[in-house]
C-alpha cells in the first residue's frame, strides 16, 4: 500500500474542531493521520511514507459541486458561444460564420446567451434565424427558454400537423415565433440528439470538462438530467470513462424517474453512484416561470407556472419515499416552495425515513415561515451563489421591491438553521466555485462589482461559511459525508492545495484564486504547469 505524508502545510479540515493541522498522513486513498507536523511524524508508519513539502501551502478538503448538467455542459463545448452577443444581429453573424463551416442539413447549436443583454431586450425569432439554411436550436444560459428556426420545428415535426405543445410560443395570428419556453422543446433536443448521436467526440468533451474542473479544485459533482429541458444523462458514458482511465471526478447522477428493480439513492461505489429523482416544481427566475405568490413587476397577474397540481407532486415524491430514493426538487418561486413544503412533509410524515435527506435546488424565494419549515423537516437546500452574481438586475426587474429581503437569502437560511450546500447549475452559470465563494461572500455584480458594500449585504455569508457549501454541507447533501467533505482520519484523501490563501488575500480577489495540486484517492489529477 502506498504512503504518502503530506507536510509543512496549512491545513483547514473543516471538521469544526479548530485544531491545528500542518501535516496529513495518507494510506492508499484514505487518510490515516492528521494534526502537527510532530504529531504526524510520530505515526508509527511515517517512517515509511513518500513525503510531499506543501511549503506552508492552504489544503483544504476537495471540492464538491452539488449541482451541475455535466453532459450538457460538456455539449456547450461545441455550440456556438454566444455570451458576449449584445444584439440578436451579433448573434446572427456568429451563426453565418458558423454555418460556413458546417455541411448542408446538420445542425447548428448556440448556448449562454442572455437575451436581458441585448439591445432589443427579447429572444430572437424564427424570421430571424431563417437567413441560416441549416438547422438552429439556441438555448439561453438558464435553459429555460430557446430560440430555434423553421428547419428546426419541421425536423422536430411541428409543421406536420402535429399537436404543438405548451410552451411553444405563438404570435397573435397563431403562427409559430420560434421561441420555446420549459419542457415545450423536448422534441427539438430529441431531435437534435438523434442527429448528433452520442460520438467520440463528445467523449473527449466529457474528459475535457473533468480536467477543467479538477483545475478549480472539484473532486466530486452531482449531475442531473433535465430531460424536459433537453438534458440527458447516461451512466455508461461515466463508466467508458473510468475504463480509460479519464473519470476524474467522483460523479453522483440524479434523474427524472425511478430507477426499476427497487434500486435505492446512492447504489453503487465512490466512483460513480446512482443520487436519486430530479423533479422540477416550477419553472425559471430569469424566464419568469417561477412559481410566485405575488405578479412580476410590469406583468399583472402573472405569477409564474407550477409543473404539477398537489397531487401529481405527492405521487412522485411518495413512490421515491417508499423506494428510498431521494428527491431533489428543482424550486424557484416562493408558490412553489409551499407546494413543495407540503408535499414532503406529507410524505416524510406518512412513510418515515431519516436516513433519507431530500433537498430543494435553488431557493431563489423563501420567507421567514418557509424557512423554518425547511430547517424542520431537516432539507437540505442546494443555493448557487454565482447566480447573484448575474441576475441582480433580472431579480430588480422582476421581483417587487418588498419581496427582494427572501431573495437569496443565505444568511437568514443558514442562521434559521438550514444546511445549505453550494453548486453551479453548470452551463447555466460558470462551474468555477471560487465563483461561488465570491459571490456569497460579497454579493456583488459580476460586471462592474457593484453595489459597494454588496446587495442585501446582510445576507452575506463568513468565508468559512461559503466554504462549507462545497466541502462538508455538499457532502452531506451527496449523502457521502462518511467518506467526504472534512479532513479526518479514516475519510477519503480528496483535497486541493491552493497557490494562494482565501483567508489571507484580499476578500475581493476570491473569485481568482488559483489552485496548485488536487488530489482525489491520494491520486494527483491536477497540477498548475502540468
Amino acid at each position: 500500500m502506498k504512503l504518502v505524508l503530506f507536510t509543512n502545510g496549512t491545513f483547514s479540515t473543516m471538521d469544526g474542531s479548530g485544531r491545528r493541522v500542518e501535516s496529513m498522513l495518507v494510506a492508499g486513498d484514505r487518510i490515516i493521520e492528521v494534526g502537527t507536523v510532530w504529531e504526524v511524524a510520530a505515526h508509527p508508519l511515517a517512517p515509511e511514507a513518500q513525503k510531499v513539502d506543501l511549503q506552508g501551502k492552504r489544503v483544504l478538503p476537495g471540492l464538491i459541486d452539488t449541482h451541475v448538467h455535466f453532459a450538457a455542459y460538456a455539449e456547450s463545448k461545441g455550440a456556438v458561444d454566444l455570451s458576449e452577443c449584445r444584439s440578436i444581429s451579433e448573434v446572427v453573424d456568429k451563426l453565418r460564420a458558423q454555418a460556413q463551416n458546417t455541411p448542408p442539413g446538420s445542425w447548428i447549436r448556440g448556448m449562454n446567451f442572455d437575451h436581458t443583454q441585448f439591445v432589443e431586450k427579447r429572444m430572437p425569432t424564427r424570421e430571424e434565424l431563417d437567413i441560416i439554411e441549416n438547422p438552429v436550436f439556441l438555448t439561453r444560459v438558464c435553459f429555460h427558454v430557446h430560440s430555434v428556426n423553421s428547419k428546426a420545428l419541421e425536423a422536430a415535426g411541428y409543421t406536420g400537423g402535429w399537436s404543438i405543445p405548451t410552451g411553444v410560443e405563438k404570435d397573435a395570428n397563431g403562427e409559430l415565433t420560434g421561441v420555446i419556453y420549459e419542457k415545450g422543446i423536448d422534441r427539438i433536443a430529441d431531435a437534435y440528439h438523434r442527429a448528433m448521436g452520442n460520438t467520440e467526440t463528445h467523449l473527449d468533451r466529457m474528459a475535457q470538462c473533468m480536467q477543467e474542473f479538477a483545475s478549480y479544485g472539484i473532486t466530486a459533482f452531482n449531475t442531473t438530467s433535465a430531460e424536459h429541458l433537453g438534458i440527458v444523462e447516461n451512466f455508461g458514458i461515466y463508466q467508458d470513462l473510468r475504463r480509460m482511465g479519464k473519470l476524474l471526478q467522483r460523479v453522483t447522477v440524479h434523474y427524472n424517474d425511478l430507477p426499476a428493480k427497487g434500486m435505492q439513492s446512492f447504489f453503487g461505489d465512490t466512483m460513480i453512484r446512482y443520487g436519486g429523482l430530479k423533479l422540477f416544481s416550477d419553472g425559471g427566475f430569469c424566464a419568469q416561470t417561477g412559481a410566485m405568490t405575488f405578479d412580476y413587476k410590469d406583468r399583472p397577474g402573472h405569477k409564474g407556472v407550477l409543473n404539477y397540481t398537489d397531487k401529481e407532486l405527492y405521487e412522485l415524491v411518495i413512490e421515491a419515499q417508499k423506494q428510498g430514493v431521494q428527491v431533489a426538487i428543482h424550486t424557484v418561486g416562493d408558490r412553489a416552495l409551499d407546494q413543495v413544503l407540503d408535499v414532503f412533509e406529507t410524505v416524510m410524515t406518512e412513510v418515515p425515513k431519516p436516513y433519507l435527506r431530500h433537498r430543494i435546488i435553488h431557493c431563489y424565494i423563501a420567507k421567514g415561515d418557509q424557512r423554518k419549515r425547511i430547517a424542520s423537516l431537516g432539507l437540505i437546500v442546494d443555493v448557487q451563489p454565482r447566480f447573484l452574481a448575474d441576475e441582480i438586475d433580472i431579480a430588480e426587474s422582476g421581483i417587487p421591491q418588498e419581496f427582494l429581503r427572501d431573495a437569496y437569502a443565505w444568511k437568514a437560511l443558514w442562521h434559521d438553521g438550514v444546511l445549505l450546500a453550494g453548486g453551479s447549475d453548470c452551463p447555466a452559470a460558470h462551474p468555477n466555485p471560487w465563483l461561488g465563494i465570491d459571490a456569497a461572500v460579497n454579493r456583488l455584480r459580476a460586471k462592474d462589482r457593484t453595489p459597494v458594500g454588496g446587495w442585501h449585504p446582510e445576507q452575506k455569508l463568513t468565508l468559512d461559511e461559503a466554504i462549507a457549501l462545497y466541502t462538508k454541507n455538499a457532502a452531506k447533501a451527496l449523502g457521502m459525508f462518511k467518506d467526504l467533505g472534512t479532513l479526518e482520519p479514516g475519510k477519503l484523501a480528496d483535497f486541493v492545495v491552493l497557490e494562494d490563501d482565501p483567508w489571507k488575500i484580499d476578500p475581493q480577489d476570491l473569485g481568482k484564486v488559483r489552485v496548485r495540486e488536487v488530489y482525489r484517492g491520494g491520486e494527483r489529477i491536477y497540477s498548475a504547469g502540468k
